[in-house]
């Protein structure tokens, strides 16, 4: 069995997940992580350079993560809203941020992209509150190697662990990803809410004695 599309040519399969990870931050819904560990998968089949597929990973996650940063820090959203299709992406973005309520920090910018939706908010709320360009490429440099190396890592382990069929193998990687990514997105909303309900509703301070 092998997954759809691993069978096309590997410098087109490394163009195609390149492009997916740049368009991924503008449009969370795009599965990006499932072509990343499908990569690593085929990686350890020997269907594609590992090397290559580390480069086009860390290229696309780098490269969209600079470019949204510096479409919400110069104030240059106003360009999308000129169109249909851009007011659309403006609004996704929007709501992205509002749905994961990722304060504009470096650290969010590492970590929070494994969450889904989560490079999307960190990485435009960096650009809303105007962080330091220089930093914010470091910072987007060390999650990308991050993100990389575990998704990458996830498909090559279980390609070259099970000893099954390439897709196969990317299917349970996949599925292993999926699971992670939503229990720990679960975890922080009832963590965040807990918290919420705690600052709304703080504990009665008693009756003090007469």
């Amino acid at each position: 069995m092998d997954l759809p599309g691993t069978d096309i040519p590997a410098p087109l399969y490394l163009l195609v997940m390149f492009a997916v990870i740049v368009v991924d931050v503008v449009l969370p819904v795009v599965p990006s992580e499932l072509l990343v560990i499908g990569a690593g998968t085929m990686s350890a089949h020997s269907r594609l350079l590992l090397p290559f597929a580390v480069l086009a990973t860390f290229a696309g996650s780098w490269i969209g993560d600079v470019a949204i940063f510096l479409l919400f820090r110069r104030r240059l959203t106003h360009f999308l809203d000129r169109f249909r299709w851009g007011r659309a992406v403006h609004r996704g973005l929007r709501n992205a941020i509002e749905k994961a309520g990722t304060s504009p920090t470096y650290a969010a910018v590492v970590a929070v992209r494994f969450l889904p939706g989560g490079r999307t908010a960190s990485v435009a709320a960096a650009g809303i509150a105007e962080l330091p360009v220089r930093p914010f490429m470091l910072a987007a440099a060390g999650g990308g190697v991050l993100w990389t190396a575990w998704l990458l890592g996830l498909g090559f382990v279980a390609g070259a662990s099970t000893g099954l069929p390439a897709g196969v193998s990317a299917l349970l990687g996949m599925a292993v990803g999926t699971l992670v990514g939503a229990i720990t997105a679960a975890i922080l909303a009832v963590k965040n809410r807990k918290a919420s309900t705690a600052h709304e509703h703080p504990e009665d301070p008693g009756t003090p004695a007469s």
